[in-house]
């Protein structure tokens, strides 16, 4: 059985939920024994921004990854036979993670791809932290169009996600993530990318039980338990 390193966030709440998906996946796909039937994990969490930040705390652009990033990488590579990252946006960093970890990293990118692709989605609504590049761009090659929120709302669900990583979330983020779900769905998109790892955290269980929303952790944390029995 192979170990997992898991490259965490800077708030807590995505990476632990992540480690209880993964842990029901695995009881529901290995024959349980004592605690034999949970592949072995090392999770690491980031206590720093993953991007170059200013003082004042705006990300300086061009955007660069953290060294941090990389030793934490590196560090899980030394235990672990391949790596999973918990946050969508530092996937834009997948390449240069590996290389320092010298060992592969599971997309949660591509593996949400090839799901949008299965379901024959041809116009996907695309949510996250600021501008969902990692996604919009593989989508562009792809031949998939995307819709995402404009400046305002986009600034808007930001604030509610932030909200989340310091533990201050209320109604009103619920609220405001609600409202940028049928903001897309408004624009007849074929279904929606959760393209943030704590917006599944700002929405009720029934939000999520909505056949075109699309929760790329839950991928992942499948994908994770196949690939370390295989």
């Amino acid at each position: 059985m192979k170990t997992i390193g898991v490259l965490g966030e800077v708030g807590p709440q995505a990476t632990m939920d992540f480690e209880q998906r993964f842990h029901r996946a695995a009881q529901r796909l290995i024959p349980p024994h004592l605690n034999s039937g949970y592949p072995p994990m090392f999770v690491c969490y980031l206590r720093h921004p993953p991007v170059r930040v200013s003082e004042s705390g705006p990300t300086i652009l061009p955007i660069e990854a953290n060294p941090g990033v990389f030793e934490r990488a590196k560090e899980l590579g030394a235990v672990s036979d391949f790596l999973v990252i918990t946050s969508n946006g530092v996937h834009l960093f997948k390449d240069e993670i590996e290389r320092a970890a010298g060992k592969p990293v599971l997309s949660m990118i591509d593996l949400t791809l090839a799901e949008v692709q299965r379901r024959g989605w041809k116009r996907v609504g695309v949510l996250g932290m600021g501008e969902p590049v990692v996604y919009t761009r593989p989508m562009r090659k792809l031949g998939i169009e995307s819709e995402v929120l404009d400046a305002e709302s986009r600034e808007q669900l930001n604030r509610a996600i932030i909200k989340l990583m310091e533990g201050r979330e209320y109604d009103e983020t619920l609220a405001t993530t609600r409202r940028s779900i049928q903001l897309l769905r408004d624009r007849n998109v074929d279904g929606i990318i959760l393209g943030c790892t704590e917006l599944p955290l700002l929405l009720h269980a029934d939000d999520l039980k909505a056949a075109d929303l699309l929760d790329p952790l839950d991928l992942l944390a499948e994908a994770a338990v196949r690939r370390a029995i295989a």
